[in-house]
């Protein structure tokens, strides 16, 4: 309940981007992250809250195939993480049950799956190791994306 009181109308459009991307309504989703990125200069919108919109765009980009827009969107989210963290210097754990830690994992795991995609299975795998080691729980997965490269298996088989 108390959350519910901290959250902001930019907290509900992302919930709301991220549920209908879920369900497979990509148009919705990026109407909702778009307004939120309309909004980025608005004292009331968080840091984390723009990442989700740059990450949510991103992850939108990637179902439509468009990896170079997909890239930008999550290189991004990456650029404002590294200035949210202080120069670079990302927390050592993540829990995708935390809130605030989505926003973090969700841009590791969209630019693993970029470098999936492309080919550049080393930098993939640097990325789901890192979000492995992060998070103990892998809610996110990451784990089988591994086990797919060390199997060279299609990325549409995992999962």
């Amino acid at each position: 309940m108390l959350l519910a009181l901290l959250t902001t109308k930019y907290s509900h459009l992302i919930a709301e981007g991220w549920g209908a991307y879920e369900i497979g309504n990509f148009d919705r989703a990026e109407e909702h992250f778009r307004e939120v990125l309309e909004n980025e200069d608005d004292p009331q919108i968080g840091v984390l809250d723009v990442v989700e919109a740059h990450n949510g765009m991103g992850a939108v980009n990637l179902m439509h195939k468009d990896f170079f827009e997909a890239t930008r969107w999550y290189r991004e989210a990456k650029y404002l993480l590294d200035q949210y963290y202080e120069g670079g210097r990302w927390p050592k754990r993540l829990d995708w049950f935390k809130k605030e830690d989505r926003p973090a994992m969700r841009a590791l795991i969209g630019l693993a799956h970029l470098h999936y995609r492309s080919g550049a299975m080393e930098k993939a795998k640097e990325l789901y190791t890192q979000i492995l080691r992060a998070d103990k729980h892998d809610g996110l997965g990451a784990k089988q994306f591994l086990e797919a490269i060390e199997e060279n298996k299609p990325f549409e088989q995992v999962g």
